[in-house]
C-alpha cells in the first residue's frame, strides 16, 4: 500500500498502468469507498477516484450516465453477454470477466490484475445487481492496483452489502495476492467466449458434489473443511441454476425453461430446509434435485 497520498485527484484520465499509478499517488489519506445515491446507476460506489462498482447499466440513460461520469471502460463480471453495441454508442469500452458466486479463481484474479494494469480508466465494474460479485471483483482490481489493502477490500464488501453466505467471495478478496511481475496475464475480452451451459454450470457441479458429501455425514460440517457449510452450498446451487437459466435460457427450448424452474424450486426448498435444520426435508429435496439432473444434462449439457 502507498503511504504518501497527500495529493488531490483532479479528474484527468490516463490509460493503463500510468492511470492506476496516478490514482494511487493522488488518493487522499482519508479516502474511503463512498456509496453514491444515483437514480440511474443502482448500488453505485466510488471506491477510489476513477474506480466505481455498481449494478448492470440498464438502457440508454444508464450508459449516458456512465459517460457523464467520465467512465472509459465498463467491466461486466456477470454471465450474460454485455450490451457492447450500446456501450460503443457512448464511446465506452466493454471488458467481460464472468465469475460465479463461489469465488474468484486464479485465472479471473490474474485477469483483474491485467485490467488494473492495462485498461483505460476510469473504470465501472458491475455484476447483475451490484451487491455481491461486482464489489468483490472491484475489490480485487483495487488490491491489484494498490488502491486498497486486502482488509480494506473486505470492508468494501461489507459496505456494499455482500452476503456473508457467499463465503468464497469474502475468502478470495481477503487472500488475494497480486501476481508476480513475470506471470503472463490473460488478454482482456470484450465478450468472454466461455459462456456455454457446460461452463456456466461448472461451479454449480462442485457445490452439488459438496452437498452430496455433506448428506453422507448427516449434514455435519467437517473439521477439515469448516468453510463448506450445507446452507451455503445449497445457496450456491440455487444461484448457479438461476444464473444458468437467466444467461442460457434463450438458447434452449421451453422444456429447458420448465426443467430449470423446477430445479430452482427444489434448490430453494433444500436451502430453506437446511437453514431451518429440517434434515429429512433437506434429504428429500436433494434426492429430487439429483434425479432431475441426469435427463437434463443428457439432453442439454453433455
Amino acid at each position: 500500500m502507498q503511504t504518501n497520498r497527500q495529493f488531490v485527484f483532479q479528474g484527468l484520465f490516463w490509460k493503463g498502468a500510468f492511470f492506476i499509478a496516478i490514482l494511487v499517488a493522488f488518493r487522499g489519506q482519508g479516502d474511503t469507498p463512498t456509496k453514491i445515491e444515483d437514480k440511474t446507476l443502482h448500488q453505485l460506489i466510488q471506491i477510489a477516484p476513477g474506480l466505481y462498482s455498481g449494478a448492470e447499466p440498464d438502457g440508454e440513460a444508464a450508459f449516458a450516465r456512465l459517460a457523464e461520469l467520465g467512465i472509459k471502460t465498463v467491466v461486466s463480471v456477470d454471465g450474460i453477454q454485455p450490451n457492447v453495441a450500446l456501450a460503443k454508442q457512448h464511446r465506452l469500452r466493454y471488458v467481460h470477466i464472468p465469475i460465479g458466486y463461489d469465488g474468484i479463481d486464479e485465472e479471473a484474479g490474474h485477469t483483474f490484475a491485467r485490467l488494473a494494469k492495462d485498461a483505460e480508466g476510469p473504470l465501472y465494474i458491475h455484476c447483475h445487481h451490484g451487491v455481491h460479485r461486482g464489489p468483490a471483483a472491484a475489490a480485487i482490481t483495487a488490491i491489484a492496483a494498490g488502491l486498497l489493502s486486502n482488509e480494506e477490500g473486505t470492508a468494501l464488501l461489507k459496505q456494499a452489502g455482500t452476503s456473508p453466505n457467499y463465503a468464497g467471495l469474502w475468502r478470495d478478496v481477503a487472500a488475494y495476492q497480486v501476481p508476480d511481475a513475470g506471470v503472463a496475464l490473460p488478454e482482456l475480452q470484450e465478450v468472454a467466449t466461455s459462456s456455454s451451459l457446460a461452463v456456466a454450470m461448472a461451479s454449480l457441479d462442485r457445490a452439488f458434489d459438496e452437498l452430496k458429501a455433506l448428506r453422507q455425514t448427516g449434514w455435519q460440517v467437517s473439521p477439515e473443511h469448516p468453510d463448506v457449510v450445507p446452507e451455503q452450498q445449497a445457496l450456491l446451487v440455487r444461484e448457479g441454476l438461476q444464473e444458468s437459466a437467466r444467461t442460457q435460457g434463450d438458447s434452449y427450448d421451453d422444456a429447458f425453461g420448465k426443467a430449470m424452474r423446477e430445479a430452482i424450486a427444489q434448490a430453494r426448498g433444500l436451502e430453506e430446509a437446511l437453514r431451518n435444520k429440517k434434515l429429512s426435508r433437506a434429504n428429500a429435496h436433494l434426492k429430487t434435485l439429483a434425479a432431475s439432473c441426469t435427463p437434463c444434462h443428457k439432453q442439454y449439457r453433455n
